[in-house]
């Protein structure tokens, strides 16, 4: 990514993005003093040097100063719906980049052969010949060509945020697993396992169709999550959709941590609070209790590449991510998961 790319955040603007209290400008300058956070770079404004800190330097201060918490254990999470179109992409990449900026190390696997998260994640750029076309390896070239999980992995803008991308090679290798020995095992043996203790939290990021690698990645998950539209479509298909994945759970035996349903795309309409509140009433122990929002303000971050929280920390659409963050990393990581 380009200098000219890179975002940067002055004291007051980590102030609001770490949720610190007042005195955190000051706060954040005495600790660069004192070494116990990076040394920022000087903007001149006027006759005043204003402290500005770039987008790689943040996971080190969210680390001392963030709200999220290291879980005690490394968890991996499938981020999993049938049903297409409901902020499935964008929650798993939100909440990736929420967890990285608060020091937390996380890797994404993209199973989704649409790409959405890797587009997302490495900042695709125009090109004008075949020759900077990038190719990337990802889970299929690791479980059918052998490579190296470690030469698969991508970096990304945050020093903890690193991710596996989509291939073409996603499709065949679908097949391949159907005729695997232990073919529900096949992901957690051969990508999860070699590097599980190199990071915090492993996000999967799956297709909206059931198929062998929706099944590999809720075998290798211990936390689920499902994200469901506030909408007509979604609320009808959910039950179906539930007990498909719970029946799956029961067949194989599979000990989740957690299993939550994150209501998205809410309206102020009638029929979009009547969904979210017979969501609440349907299920009251899977929903988390804060829907996120349909607002401008998403897209407007995702141009960006950023979460909401780093976009504009201040919007509602912010308040909403904050909130379920948190509530999803208690329900993870239990009580004192943040600060």
């Amino acid at each position: 990514m380009a200098d000219t790319d890179k975002k940067f955040f002055t004291s007051t603007e980590l102030q609001h993005l770490f949720l610190m209290n007042d005195g955190a400008p000051q706060t954040l300058i005495s600790a660069e003093r004192a070494g116990h956070i990076p040394v920022a770079e000087r903007q001149k404004r006027g006759k005043i040097d204003v402290r500005r800190w770039s987008i790689d330097q943040i996971p080190a201060i969210g680390n001392k100063y963030g709200f999220l918490k290291k879980p005690a254990t490394s968890k991996v999470i499938c981020v999993y719906t049938a049903k297409g179109g409901v902020l499935k992409s964008t929650l798993s990449y939100s909440l990736a980049r929420i967890l990285a900026i608060n020091g937390i190390r996380v890797l994404i696997i993209g199973l989704d052969i649409q790409g959405t998260i890797t587009d997302l994640a490495l900042h695709p750029v125009a090109i004008e010949t075949l020759d900077e076309l990038r190719s990337y390896q990802g889970v299929a070239d690791i479980v059918l060509k052998g490579v190296d999980v470690r030469d698969a992995i991508q970096e990304t803008d945050l020093p903890t945020l690193d991710i596996i991308p989509e291939t073409p090679g996603l499709g065949p290798l679908e097949k391949h697993i159907r005729d695997a020995k232990r073919r529900e095992y096949v992901l957690n043996d051969k990508v999860i396992k070699p590097i599980i203790n190199d990071y915090d939290v492993v996000i999967i990021d799956n297709s909206p169709n059931w198929n062998l690698l929706i099944e590999n990645a809720l075998t290798a998950a211990n936390v689920v999550i499902s994200p469901i539209g506030c909408d007509l479509g979604s609320y009808q298909a959910l039950e179906t959709n539930i007990s498909t994945t719970i029946e799956f759970q029961k067949e194989m035996k599979l000990k989740w941590d957690s299993l939550m349903l994150i209501p998205t795309l809410h309206e102020k309409n009638k029929l979009s609070s009547q969904i979210y509140g017979a969501y609440l009433n349907q299920y009251p122990d899977l929903v988390v209790h804060t829907p996120i929002r349909r607002a401008i303000a998403g897209q407007e971050s995702l141009t960006l590449r950023q979460s909401a929280i780093e976009y504009n920390p201040k919007s509602e659409l912010a308040r909403d991510y904050y909130d379920a963050a948190k509530e999803i990393w208690r329900r993870v990581c239990g009580e004192g998961s943040w600060r």
